[in-house]
Formats: C-alpha cells, sequence, structure tokens
C-alpha cells in the first residue's frame, strides 16, 4: 500500500462505484436545490391538484430554510366540486406554518377527493 497514490488508496477504500457515484448525487442535489429556490419564492401562491376534486394553494410567505426543505406557508385546501355546488363555503388560508417541501402536497383522503378523513360530506347529509 505505501506504493500507491493517495487516491489509488482511496479508491480501494471505497470502491470504484461510489467513487463515481457521489459527483453525481452532488449534481442531482445542487439541481434539486436550484429547483426549490426557483419554485418556491417568498410571496408566490402555488396551487396543485392533489386528488382528483381537491385543489391546494400554498401562499409562500417566507423560502429561507429552502435548503434545509422546510418553507413557512399558509395552505388552504379545497375541493372544488363541493365549492362549486355550493356545499361549501370558500375559506381563506389557514394560519402561518412551518412545513416540509416533502410533505407539502400530501393528500390524506380518498384518492377521488372528499374530505381529508376519507369521508364524504353527503356522509354527513
Amino acid at each position: 500500500m505505501s506504493g500507491l497514490g493517495r487516491r489509488e488508496a482511496s479508491d480501494l477504500a471505497l470502491g470504484h462505484s461510489e467513487i463515481m457515484l457521489k459527483p453525481i448525487k452532488n449534481l442531482f442535489r445542487y439541481l434539486m436545490k436550484r429547483r426549490h429556490r426557483k419554485i418556491y419564492r417568498d410571496g408566490c401562491v402555488l396551487s396543485r391538484f392533489i386528488a382528483r376534486d381537491v385543489r391546494r394553494d400554498v401562499m409562500i410567505l417566507s423560502a429561507h430554510d429552502i435548503d434545509d426543505g422546510f418553507i413557512a406557508a399558509r395552505i388552504r385546501t379545497t375541493n372544488v366540486m363541493y365549492l362549486s355546488r355550493g356545499a361549501v363555503s370558500s375559506l381563506g388560508f389557514g394560519p402561518p406554518q412551518r412545513i416540509a417541501l416533502d410533505q407539502l402536497w400530501d393528500w390524506s383522503g380518498q384518492p377521488w377527493g372528499g374530505l381529508a378523513d376519507g369521508t364524504s360530506i353527503a356522509d354527513k347529509i
């Protein structure tokens, strides 16, 4: 081992495939952080359908911790079918909260929509 250079010794210790994957992983991390900084900007309102008839609006208050995977936001989740039929009234945004980006678009209800607890407004009538 004394005849090997520093790089060759580390290649033997870590394995050649791990050496090749590290720069690729770092590149993907950099690209994802750059994409997050571009999308999640302070003051923006983002909307996305999280179920067939459920839309979530996110008002971004602060993206200071975006590199750590968190934003400060106010969230409004609306069943657009219930809203269009007049079954529910339009609600404002909820209170400010710090939320992880990987949980921002999660939906706990049924894939067809309904309410977040998995029931339907028709069940209550």
